[in-house]
């Protein structure tokens, strides 16, 4: 069974380094970025997976308009009259199946009101790390055959580092 998620457009983009740095040249740099990070880092999973991008303000504002090809195959919604939190709490609350409705957002309130209605909440950290999911299975799969390979011992990155660090100290203190 497909799932939909719902995802609060701009509080990604907010919340979200690479995105935020994007939306300081422009709204529209923003959400081309965040689409192209759907489209190719797949965070929603299956292609069955519904993706609805949410909004506040109408279509074509700052002259990007998403409506003309640009997200095809992600329905992006522009809100007038009403914000894009309200938008998702609606939808959640009109679906016959609200279990099946992920809501991607890191708004407090709107998380809270969805869950209630029955829909999965996902933060924004846990989006963005579904994107690069594939790349640290591929990280783990190689600690794994390097483990078969070797003497299954493998140091993890963080505590190489600080062995980097401890040996150039007392390398550079002998020297000195």
């Amino acid at each position: 069974m497909s799932r939909q998620l719902l995802l609060d457009g701009y509080n990604i983009l907010k919340q979200t380094p690479d995105f935020a740095s994007a939306l300081d040249r422009s709204l529209e740099d923003g959400r081309a970025a965040l689409i192209r990070f759907i489209r190719e880092r797949r965070p929603q999973g299956s292609d069955r997976n519904e993706v609805t991008l949410v909004f506040d303000g109408q279509n074509g504002m700052g002259g990007m308009d998403l409506s003309a090809g640009l997200a095809m195959d992600i329905r992006v919604v522009f809100t007038q009259g009403f914000s894009a939190d309200d938008h998702i709490r609606n939808t959640v609350e009109d679906s016959a199946n609200p279990g099946q409705i992920i809501c991607v957002t890191n708004d407090r309130e709107l998380a809270i009101a969805c869950r209630h209605r029955g829909a999965v909440i996902w933060s924004v950290e846990d989006f963005v790390a579904h994107g690069y999911k594939e790349e640290s299975s591929a990280a783990h799969r190689s600690a794994e055959t390097r483990r078969r390979e070797g003497d299954g011992k493998v140091i993890p990155h963080t505590m190489a580092r600080k062995i980097d660090e401890e040996l150039t100290d007392r390398w550079l203190r002998k020297k000195v």
